[in-house]
């Protein structure tokens, strides 16, 4: 099974494709790709396929969920820095504003890891900041954890 999920800032999007389960170890095999929006260019990486802990991806949600309580309090908020246990991605959630519910936006800052330089040296990240919209990283947010109720049903 081949599940994916997008979060589509106004910058770049970036592609989580889940293609791998390991229930037993809660485990998914996970390769992300940063895209960038074609008005500034063609580019696009992906990173090595890696396995990424299921709960990593669960915590990603709730990361977003709190910066956006805090954003209501402060807009000036910016959250530490959000990296997965195997160092396959991280990102920060920046200052926004959050009007509604369903309506603010917020900057982020997203780096994939694409590898390691010289085999065994040090890792190399590609990424951007952008800004993105409170409907956009909710639609993330429900894909995603779509996505893993899917997994834990298996």
């Amino acid at each position: 099974m081949v599940s994916k999920c997008f979060l589509e800032s106004d910058g770049y999007r970036i592609l989580f494709e889940l293609t791998a389960f390991d229930a037993v170890e809660k485990y998914a095999d996970v390769v992300i790709e940063f895209r960038l929006n074609s008005l500034f260019g063609e580019v696009a990486v992906k990173s090595v396929s890696t396995l990424i802990a299921i709960s990593d991806l669960q915590q990603l949600v709730v990361y977003f969920e709190r910066h956006i309580a805090e954003l209501k309090q402060n807009p000036d908020s910016e959250s530490y820095t959000f990296i997965t246990t195997d160092l396959s991605f991280q990102v920060q959630a920046l200052s926004g504003e959050i009007r509604s519910q369903n309506d603010g936006e917020f900057s982020i800052r997203f780096m994939v890891n694409v590898g390691k330089s010289n085999g065994e040296g040090n890792r190399v990240y590609v990424g951007g900041e952008s800004l993105i919209t409170l409907e956009n990283i909710q639609s993330f947010g429900s894909s995603l954890r779509a996505v893993l109720s899917d997994i834990a049903r298996e």
